[in-house]
């Protein structure tokens, strides 16, 4: 995977994650293996969170993460309601590309 997919796996897990709340690595991992049947591996988990966090689209409390008011802003623009998981993804990658 290119590094935009990476960061956007990594953020729409992030985003899936903590919609009741603010959520841990396992368990933005266990959603990225749903979205992408794999787990995420450390080095790809931790360049991906510093990354949207540099980018101020997570942001993280302890050992918690959520989105960030940028984030959800963001996950709001790019995902409807009748949307596929793999729709959304894609539509964050590109908008990722703009950070870059």
């Amino acid at each position: 995977m290119t590094e935009q997919e990476t960061y956007s796996w990594i953020f729409l897990a992030t985003a899936l994650a903590s919609q009741s709340g603010p959520t841990n690595l396992q368990g933005i991992s266990s959603v990225a293996d749903g979205i992408n049947h794999a787990v995420p591996t450390h080095k790809e988990m931790n360049s991906s969170l510093n990354w949207l966090r540099e980018k101020k689209l997570i942001e993280k409390d302890g050992k918690k993460y959520q989105l960030s008011q940028q984030g959800n802003i963001m996950i709001d623009k790019l995902s409807g309601k009748d949307d596929s998981i793999m729709i959304i993804w894609n539509r964050i990658e590109k908008e990722i590309k703009n950070y870059a």
